[in-house]
Protein backbone atom coordinates (compact mmCIF):
# COMPACT_ATOMS: atom_id res chain seq x y z
CA UNK A 1 0.00 0.00 0.00
CA UNK A 2 1.29 3.28 -0.78
CA UNK A 3 1.84 5.75 2.07
CA UNK A 4 1.39 8.71 -0.06
CA UNK A 5 -1.82 8.16 -0.55
CA UNK A 6 -3.11 10.01 2.04
CA UNK A 7 -0.83 13.17 1.06
CA UNK A 8 -2.57 14.10 -2.32
CA UNK A 9 -3.65 17.28 -1.73
CA UNK A 10 -7.17 18.01 -1.68
CA UNK A 11 -9.01 20.55 -3.81
CA UNK A 12 -8.89 23.39 -3.68
CA UNK A 13 -5.21 23.39 -3.19
CA UNK A 14 -4.48 24.70 0.20
CA UNK A 15 -1.18 25.60 1.82
CA UNK A 16 1.59 28.22 0.17
CA UNK A 17 0.78 29.22 -3.26
CA UNK A 18 3.89 31.78 -4.61
CA UNK A 19 4.53 32.68 -1.02
CA UNK A 20 1.12 33.85 0.34
CA UNK A 21 -1.47 32.52 2.40
CA UNK A 22 -4.42 30.93 0.30
CA UNK A 23 -7.92 30.56 2.10
CA UNK A 24 -9.31 27.62 1.65
CA UNK A 25 -12.97 26.29 2.29
CA UNK A 26 -12.81 24.24 5.95
CA UNK A 27 -15.70 22.09 4.83
CA UNK A 28 -13.81 20.88 1.76
CA UNK A 29 -10.82 19.65 3.24
CA UNK A 30 -12.04 16.41 4.47
CA UNK A 31 -10.70 16.79 7.79
CA UNK A 32 -10.46 18.69 10.94
CA UNK A 33 -7.42 21.55 11.95
CA UNK A 34 -7.20 22.45 15.63
CA UNK A 35 -6.92 26.26 15.73
CA UNK A 36 -3.87 27.13 17.88
CA UNK A 37 -3.13 30.26 19.86
CA UNK A 38 -2.11 33.27 18.18
CA UNK A 39 -2.54 32.16 15.10
CA UNK A 40 0.28 29.88 14.46
CA UNK A 41 0.27 27.93 11.62
CA UNK A 42 -0.33 23.83 11.82
CA UNK A 43 0.64 21.17 9.47
CA UNK A 44 -2.93 19.34 8.56
CA UNK A 45 -2.45 15.12 7.44
CA UNK A 46 -1.98 16.02 3.89
CA UNK A 47 1.46 17.99 4.72
CA UNK A 48 0.49 21.11 4.24
CA UNK A 49 0.58 24.33 6.42
CA UNK A 50 -2.97 25.73 7.83
CA UNK A 51 -3.58 29.03 9.90
CA UNK A 52 -6.98 28.84 10.90
CA UNK A 53 -8.46 32.60 11.64
CA UNK A 54 -11.14 34.46 10.96
CA UNK A 55 -11.19 36.09 7.73
CA UNK A 56 -11.88 39.91 7.29
CA UNK A 57 -14.83 40.73 6.03
CA UNK A 58 -14.74 41.55 1.87
CA UNK A 59 -17.61 43.80 1.81
CA UNK A 60 -17.31 47.39 2.71
CA UNK A 61 -19.55 50.11 2.50
CA UNK A 62 -20.60 52.51 -0.82
CA UNK A 63 -19.54 55.42 -0.20
CA UNK A 64 -22.36 58.16 -0.18
CA UNK A 65 -22.76 60.02 -3.67
CA UNK A 66 -23.26 63.95 -3.00
CA UNK A 67 -24.88 64.16 -6.54
CA UNK A 68 -27.07 60.53 -6.02
CA UNK A 69 -30.85 61.14 -4.33
CA UNK A 70 -30.44 57.30 -3.25
CA UNK A 71 -28.54 56.93 -0.07
CA UNK A 72 -26.52 54.15 0.06
CA UNK A 73 -27.71 51.08 1.90
CA UNK A 74 -26.10 50.13 5.29
CA UNK A 75 -26.12 46.25 4.59
CA UNK A 76 -27.20 43.59 1.79
CA UNK A 77 -30.69 44.47 0.62
CA UNK A 78 -32.68 41.82 0.07
CA UNK A 79 -35.05 42.75 -3.32
CA UNK A 80 -39.07 40.84 -3.18
CA UNK A 81 -39.17 37.87 -4.66
CA UNK A 82 -40.52 37.75 -8.40
CA UNK A 83 -43.61 35.47 -9.04
CA UNK A 84 -43.98 34.15 -12.32
CA UNK A 85 -47.15 33.89 -13.39
CA UNK A 86 -48.59 30.90 -14.83
CA UNK A 87 -50.92 30.70 -18.01
CA UNK A 88 -53.94 28.92 -17.33
CA UNK A 89 -54.91 28.14 -21.17
CA UNK A 90 -58.91 26.39 -21.51
CA UNK A 91 -59.52 22.95 -22.67
CA UNK A 92 -62.57 20.91 -23.82
CA UNK A 93 -62.35 17.28 -23.44
CA UNK A 94 -64.78 14.05 -24.74
CA UNK A 95 -66.32 14.00 -21.19
CA UNK A 96 -67.68 17.23 -21.51
CA UNK A 97 -71.55 17.92 -22.91
CA UNK A 98 -71.88 19.37 -25.98
CA UNK A 99 -74.16 21.94 -27.14
CA UNK A 100 -76.82 21.16 -29.65
CA UNK A 101 -79.35 23.08 -31.44
CA UNK A 102 -82.38 21.78 -31.67
CA UNK A 103 -84.06 23.24 -35.75
CA UNK A 104 -87.58 22.63 -34.72
CA UNK A 105 -87.66 24.75 -31.20
CA UNK A 106 -89.54 27.71 -31.13
CA UNK A 107 -87.71 30.39 -28.68
CA UNK A 108 -89.95 31.14 -25.84
CA UNK A 109 -91.04 34.93 -26.25
CA UNK A 110 -91.13 36.84 -23.25
CA UNK A 111 -94.73 37.50 -21.63
CA UNK A 112 -96.25 40.96 -22.91
CA UNK A 113 -95.34 43.54 -20.58
CA UNK A 114 -98.27 46.27 -20.79
CA UNK A 115 -97.53 49.81 -22.42
CA UNK A 116 -97.29 52.76 -20.84
CA UNK A 117 -100.13 55.53 -21.60
CA UNK A 118 -99.41 57.89 -24.65
CA UNK A 119 -100.47 61.19 -23.95
CA UNK A 120 -100.96 63.58 -26.86
CA UNK A 121 -102.68 67.32 -26.51
CA UNK A 122 -106.77 67.48 -26.69
CA UNK A 123 -107.76 67.89 -30.15
CA UNK A 124 -110.88 70.00 -29.31
CA UNK A 125 -112.52 69.21 -32.86
CA UNK A 126 -115.59 71.20 -32.12
CA UNK A 127 -113.54 74.27 -31.74
CA UNK A 128 -111.60 73.59 -35.05
CA UNK A 129 -114.59 72.95 -37.19
CA UNK A 130 -116.30 76.37 -36.00
CA UNK A 131 -112.71 78.00 -36.80
CA UNK A 132 -113.35 76.52 -40.54
CA UNK A 133 -117.09 77.25 -40.62
CA UNK A 134 -115.97 80.93 -39.76
CA UNK A 135 -113.26 81.33 -42.27
CA UNK A 136 -114.43 79.44 -45.34
CA UNK A 137 -117.75 81.97 -44.24
CA UNK A 138 -116.03 84.98 -44.35
CA UNK A 139 -114.28 84.12 -47.96
CA UNK A 140 -117.83 83.76 -49.34
CA UNK A 141 -118.89 86.32 -47.87
CA UNK A 142 -116.12 88.87 -49.14
CA UNK A 143 -116.80 87.07 -53.01
CA UNK A 144 -120.57 88.43 -52.62
CA UNK A 145 -120.98 91.35 -50.30
CA UNK A 146 -120.21 94.62 -50.83
CA UNK A 147 -116.77 95.93 -49.55
CA UNK A 148 -117.24 99.26 -51.39
CA UNK A 149 -119.69 101.82 -52.41
CA UNK A 150 -119.16 104.64 -54.63
CA UNK A 151 -121.59 107.27 -54.03
CA UNK A 152 -122.47 109.36 -57.11
CA UNK A 153 -119.63 112.12 -57.74
CA UNK A 154 -118.31 114.34 -60.27
CA UNK A 155 -118.53 112.56 -63.13
CA UNK A 156 -119.96 109.30 -61.57
CA UNK A 157 -123.83 109.87 -61.75
CA UNK A 158 -124.82 106.33 -60.04
CA UNK A 159 -123.91 104.13 -57.15
CA UNK A 160 -121.68 101.42 -57.70
CA UNK A 161 -121.46 98.64 -55.63
CA UNK A 162 -117.87 96.56 -55.89
CA UNK A 163 -117.11 92.99 -53.78
CA UNK A 164 -114.59 90.59 -54.29
CA UNK A 165 -115.43 89.74 -57.73
CA UNK A 166 -115.50 93.04 -58.60
CA UNK A 167 -111.77 93.54 -56.74
CA UNK A 168 -110.90 90.36 -58.92
CA UNK A 169 -111.96 91.77 -62.20
CA UNK A 170 -110.09 95.12 -60.98
CA UNK A 171 -106.98 93.43 -61.17
CA UNK A 172 -107.30 93.15 -64.97
CA UNK A 173 -107.84 96.46 -65.46
CA UNK A 174 -104.88 97.92 -62.82
CA UNK A 175 -102.68 96.08 -65.64
CA UNK A 176 -104.26 97.22 -68.54
CA UNK A 177 -105.04 101.03 -67.91
CA UNK A 178 -108.29 100.78 -69.10
CA UNK A 179 -111.68 99.37 -67.79
CA UNK A 180 -115.51 99.15 -69.46
CA UNK A 181 -118.25 101.69 -68.31
CA UNK A 182 -119.38 101.40 -64.59
CA UNK A 183 -116.08 99.37 -63.54
CA UNK A 184 -113.52 100.01 -60.89
CA UNK A 185 -111.34 101.75 -63.30
CA UNK A 186 -113.43 103.80 -64.43
CA UNK A 187 -115.53 104.69 -61.75
CA UNK A 188 -112.38 104.65 -59.07
CA UNK A 189 -109.31 105.43 -60.33
CA UNK A 190 -110.46 107.60 -63.32
CA UNK A 191 -112.18 110.22 -60.18
CA UNK A 192 -108.85 110.56 -57.84
CA UNK A 193 -108.09 113.86 -58.22
CA UNK A 194 -104.39 115.06 -60.11
CA UNK A 195 -101.61 115.33 -57.71
CA UNK A 196 -103.27 113.60 -55.06
CA UNK A 197 -100.51 110.60 -54.62
CA UNK A 198 -101.27 109.01 -51.59
CA UNK A 199 -104.70 108.70 -53.03
CA UNK A 200 -103.77 106.95 -56.35
CA UNK A 201 -101.08 104.88 -55.21
CA UNK A 202 -104.61 103.33 -52.60
CA UNK A 203 -106.42 103.13 -55.53
CA UNK A 204 -104.25 101.18 -57.11
CA UNK A 205 -103.70 99.02 -54.28
CA UNK A 206 -107.13 98.15 -53.17
CA UNK A 207 -107.87 95.23 -55.36
CA UNK A 208 -104.94 93.57 -54.27
CA UNK A 209 -105.44 94.26 -50.28
CA UNK A 210 -108.56 92.58 -51.03
CA UNK A 211 -107.39 89.77 -53.00
CA UNK A 212 -104.88 89.13 -50.55
CA UNK A 213 -107.26 89.24 -47.17
CA UNK A 214 -109.33 86.85 -49.61
CA UNK A 215 -106.17 84.35 -49.65
CA UNK A 216 -105.77 84.84 -46.29
CA UNK A 217 -109.08 83.30 -45.02
CA UNK A 218 -108.82 80.24 -47.11
CA UNK A 219 -105.60 79.48 -45.73
CA UNK A 220 -106.78 79.44 -42.54
CA UNK A 221 -109.82 77.21 -43.25
CA UNK A 222 -107.32 74.58 -44.61
CA UNK A 223 -105.13 75.10 -41.71
CA UNK A 224 -107.53 73.98 -39.22
CA UNK A 225 -108.86 71.21 -41.53
CA UNK A 226 -105.62 69.94 -41.59
CA UNK A 227 -105.79 70.09 -37.70
CA UNK A 228 -109.36 68.90 -37.39
CA UNK A 229 -108.37 65.89 -39.74
CA UNK A 230 -104.93 65.25 -37.82
CA UNK A 231 -106.81 65.65 -34.36
CA UNK A 232 -104.14 68.28 -33.34
CA UNK A 233 -105.10 70.98 -31.10
CA UNK A 234 -106.40 74.51 -32.36
CA UNK A 235 -104.95 76.69 -29.82
CA UNK A 236 -102.25 78.90 -30.87
CA UNK A 237 -101.23 82.88 -31.43
CA UNK A 238 -103.07 82.60 -34.96
CA UNK A 239 -100.35 85.30 -36.83
CA UNK A 240 -102.89 84.82 -39.74
CA UNK A 241 -105.60 86.48 -38.23
CA UNK A 242 -103.80 88.89 -37.01
CA UNK A 243 -102.60 89.88 -40.59
CA UNK A 244 -106.32 89.53 -41.99
CA UNK A 245 -107.69 91.57 -38.85
CA UNK A 246 -104.59 94.19 -39.95
CA UNK A 247 -105.66 93.84 -43.76
CA UNK A 248 -109.49 95.06 -43.37
CA UNK A 249 -107.90 97.60 -41.52
CA UNK A 250 -105.73 99.02 -43.73
CA UNK A 251 -108.34 98.29 -46.36
CA UNK A 252 -110.54 100.72 -45.09
CA UNK A 253 -108.09 103.62 -44.79
CA UNK A 254 -106.81 102.96 -48.12
CA UNK A 255 -110.73 103.75 -48.91
CA UNK A 256 -110.83 106.92 -46.60
CA UNK A 257 -107.69 108.13 -48.34
CA UNK A 258 -109.02 107.49 -52.30
CA UNK A 259 -112.57 108.85 -51.06
CA UNK A 260 -111.06 112.39 -49.59
CA UNK A 261 -108.52 112.21 -53.52
CA UNK A 262 -112.41 112.60 -55.05
CA UNK A 263 -113.83 115.05 -52.81
CA UNK A 264 -114.00 118.75 -52.69
CA UNK A 265 -114.28 119.19 -49.32
CA UNK A 266 -112.17 117.01 -47.36
CA UNK A 267 -113.42 117.63 -44.08
CA UNK A 268 -116.91 117.19 -44.72
CA UNK A 269 -115.61 113.67 -46.36
CA UNK A 270 -113.94 112.57 -43.61
CA UNK A 271 -117.97 113.38 -41.87
CA UNK A 272 -119.93 111.46 -44.38
CA UNK A 273 -117.05 108.51 -44.26
CA UNK A 274 -118.30 107.64 -40.66
CA UNK A 275 -121.85 108.44 -41.21
CA UNK A 276 -121.76 111.79 -39.74
CA UNK A 277 -123.14 113.59 -42.30
CA UNK A 278 -123.46 113.57 -46.07
CA UNK A 279 -122.50 110.72 -47.95
CA UNK A 280 -118.75 110.47 -48.62
CA UNK A 281 -117.96 109.65 -52.16
CA UNK A 282 -116.60 106.17 -51.46
CA UNK A 283 -118.06 104.00 -48.08
CA UNK A 284 -117.43 100.77 -47.28
CA UNK A 285 -120.31 98.68 -47.69
CA UNK A 286 -121.56 95.15 -45.01
CA UNK A 287 -118.94 93.03 -46.01
CA UNK A 288 -115.85 94.45 -44.66
CA UNK A 289 -117.87 95.14 -41.56
CA UNK A 290 -118.53 91.28 -41.69
CA UNK A 291 -114.88 90.59 -42.17
CA UNK A 292 -113.49 92.98 -39.46
CA UNK A 293 -115.80 91.13 -36.93
CA UNK A 294 -114.65 87.59 -38.20
CA UNK A 295 -110.95 88.78 -37.93
CA UNK A 296 -111.23 89.92 -34.73
CA UNK A 297 -112.88 86.69 -33.38
CA UNK A 298 -110.34 84.43 -35.07
CA UNK A 299 -107.71 86.06 -32.79
CA UNK A 300 -108.87 85.03 -30.06
CA UNK A 301 -111.38 81.88 -30.49
CA UNK A 302 -107.95 79.45 -30.56
CA UNK A 303 -107.14 80.72 -27.10
CA UNK A 304 -110.26 78.76 -25.72
CA UNK A 305 -108.44 75.23 -25.84
CA UNK A 306 -107.03 74.66 -22.79
CA UNK A 307 -103.08 75.10 -22.72
CA UNK A 308 -102.30 71.78 -20.99
CA UNK A 309 -104.96 70.13 -21.57
CA UNK A 310 -103.99 65.70 -22.55
CA UNK A 311 -105.82 62.74 -23.84
CA UNK A 312 -104.48 59.31 -24.47
CA UNK A 313 -103.72 58.44 -27.35
CA UNK A 314 -106.15 55.79 -28.68
CA UNK A 315 -105.03 55.11 -32.01
CA UNK A 316 -104.17 51.49 -33.08
CA UNK A 317 -100.86 49.49 -32.80
CA UNK A 318 -98.96 49.87 -36.48
CA UNK A 319 -97.45 46.73 -35.04
CA UNK A 320 -98.82 43.16 -36.90
CA UNK A 321 -97.18 40.14 -35.54
CA UNK A 322 -98.02 36.64 -38.12
CA UNK A 323 -98.25 33.59 -35.84
CA UNK A 324 -97.28 30.59 -37.92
Amino acid sequence: MDKNVNQTPQAPVPGEEAGRWVPVDRNALGFNVPPLPGGQPVQGPDGALYCVGNSESQLQPVPSNAMNAVPAPPSIVQMPPIVQPIALVPYTSQNQPLLQYDPYSRPVEPPPQPKSPVYIRKPYRGLSFALIILAFAAAVLMLFLTLVKAIPALSRADTMNFNGISMLIAIGDVFSGSGAAGGYYAEVIANVAEGNTAGMIFAYALPFIAILALAGFVCLAVKYFVKLVKGKSPRCVSVAAIIEFLLTILFAAGVLIVSNGEAANVQDNIQGFFFSGDPATLMLGIGWLILLVISFVMIFLPLFAKKNAYVVDKSPSDDVHVLE
